[in-house]
């Protein structure tokens, strides 16, 4: 199989892995909105924000630096060894130590970032989740950076299996509520830590030890990339934090719902990144224009794909909560398409982020547009969620991505103008915006919260017309692609 029939491969793999993920998440969107109130349901989805910053933080963003530093150490079996048992180390002991400062100051957190919410048992839940968290995500690059896409795969749904099993017998059988959904990630997260420890150790992979040198090489990449993920991460968490103080719990939990389902399309592209961002990386290390130009082809196609998605999560999420969730969650529909269109601007941001991470010396001013866009996104937070409640956090994550997606793109091409269209990209995105916006106009005007056949027909009309125009524009593309999958997997 040639390298780019791998990333095709790997992005399929990782794209079904997500979405099917996300599919079950949905079909148990009637039990967990039966068992959970809006209340739990935000608590869930705090501690999740507060999880992904902590994790961040604790990590100093080394998960960044496993990808990057495979390409360089990939021929030196030793060195990789060393790098990974390295990372282990120094990410557990860091975040043993977090642990330790987090119980300390207790009351400054509740106050701060869980008002309303009990320590014992469920911050404490949270807190002794995170050193276990850490060593799932440092395994999952792992495995993205050695393109090992079906192992990655098939360990993603294992540990979700479980997890959703646990949440069956807490939430549904003993009726614990969010404690039961944070317990279960607990669980799940220790046992998982000790599989990552065993399957690195069974397959020769890791060698347990501080390599100072290997250390102070990946901080050098990593640390000045901590705003850049930090601030990606924490404006999030203060949205929802502004949230539980302006309203309640229960508009956090509307919140949390809308961002679940929105976050279908950010899967893909994520999933999809995960496989293209080695094999970019070993484009542009060839430097020739032949390779830059084989990544701009790439590129296209790309965003189609991911348009169709957007459309049909903007378009169709009304009638997913409106049929599986229960009549208190109804109105999170609403939200859904400002955070779906948020994240189509996103959709240029992968391809040309992806070259500040490539150059090590530009990997540091990433933090430049990620910071300001999270700053943008926290001070319209702060002005327009006392006001629009939801749908303020809504367009505080669109006025941000611009921002972002701006500055990245001018620092990339400063770097490296690798030859992406970004005209073509920004008229799909808008193309995109106009046949939601179109889509969705009887939904906000007529039918709010009720199913409508007529309404749902109207929707499919755009649909399919957005799809038609994007198959048109990929058909040399799908004719290769099926021409690859006879060659390669059809004997």
């Amino acid at each position: 199989m040639s390298k780019k029939a791998k990333v095709f491969t790997n992005s399929f793999l990782y794209s079904f892995n997500s979405l099917l993920l996300k599919a079950v998440n949905f079909l148990l969107i009637p039990v967990y909105t039966a068992f959970l109130t809006t209340a739990d349901y935000g608590t869930t989805n705090l501690a999740s924000n507060f999880n992904t910053v902590a994790t961040c933080f604790v990590a100093f963003s080394l998960y960044t630096s496993v990808i990057r530093f495979y390409v360089d150490l990939k021929e030196n079996s030793e060195a990789l060894k060393r790098f990974y048992g390295t990372l282990v180390l120094f990410i557990g002991g860091s975040s043993v130590v977090f642990l330790m400062f987090s119980l300390l100051l207790k009351d400054w957190i509740i106050r701060i970032l869980f008002d309303g919410i009990d320590f014992y048992p469920t911050i404490l839940i949270v807190l002794l989740n995170i050193p276990f968290s850490c060593m799932h995500s440092l395994y999952q690059n792992i495995l993205q950076g050695r393109q090992e896409g079906k192992k990655y795969t098939v360990t993603s749904i294992f540990y979700f299996s479980f997890m959703v099993s646990l949440n069956m017998i807490f939430v549904v059988g003993m009726k614990m509520g969010a404690n039961g959904v944070l317990l279960s990630t607990l669980i799940v997260n220790i046992l998982f830590a000790i599989f990552v420890i065993f399957d690195l150790k069974r397959l020769n992979l890791i060698r347990f030890c501080i390599d100072f040198k290997l250390l102070k090489s990946a901080l050098k990449y990593s640390v000045p990339l901590m705003p850049h993920d930090l601030s990606a991460y924490t404006a999030p968490l203060i949205s929802k934090i502004i949230l539980n103080k302006s309203f309640a719990l229960s508009s956090v939990g509307l919140y949390g719902l809308a961002t679940q389902l929105s976050s279908v399309t950010d899967m893909v592209q994520m999933s999809v990144n995960m496989a293209f961002a080695p094999w970019f990386y070993e484009k542009l290390k060839q430097n020739t224009p032949q390779a830059k130009e084989e990544v701009v082809k790439t590129a296209q196609p790309l965003m189609w794909v991911y348009g169709i998605i957007f459309l049909a999560v903007g378009l169709f999420s009304q009638e997913v909560i409106l049929i599986m969730a229960q009549d208190s969650y109804a109105l999170a529909w609403k939200v859904v398409p400002l955070l779906v269109v948020a994240l189509s601007i996103k959709s240029i941001y992968y391809f040309y982020v992806n070259v500040l991470f490539y150059y090590k010396s530009a990997a540091k001013k990433i933090f430049i547009a990620t910071m300001s866009g999270s700053i943008v996104n926290i001070v319209a937070s702060f002005l327009l969620i006392p006001v629009y409640d939801i749908y303020g956090a809504g367009i505080a994550q669109i006025v941000s991505r611009l921002v972002t997606v701006s500055i990245v793109v001018i620092i990339s091409r400063r770097v490296d103008n690798v030859g992406f269209k970004l005209h073509k990209m920004v008229g799909m995105v808008v193309l995109n915006i106009l046949f939601i916006t179109g889509g969705l106009y009887f939904s906000y005007t007529r039918f709010d919260t009720q199913f409508s056949l007529i309404n749902f027909g109207y929707k499919m009309i755009f649909f399919a017309a957005y799809t038609g125009i994007a198959c048109f524009a990929m058909k040399k593309d799908i004719k290769a692609l099926f021409e690859n999958i006879k060659l390669n997997y059809i004997k």
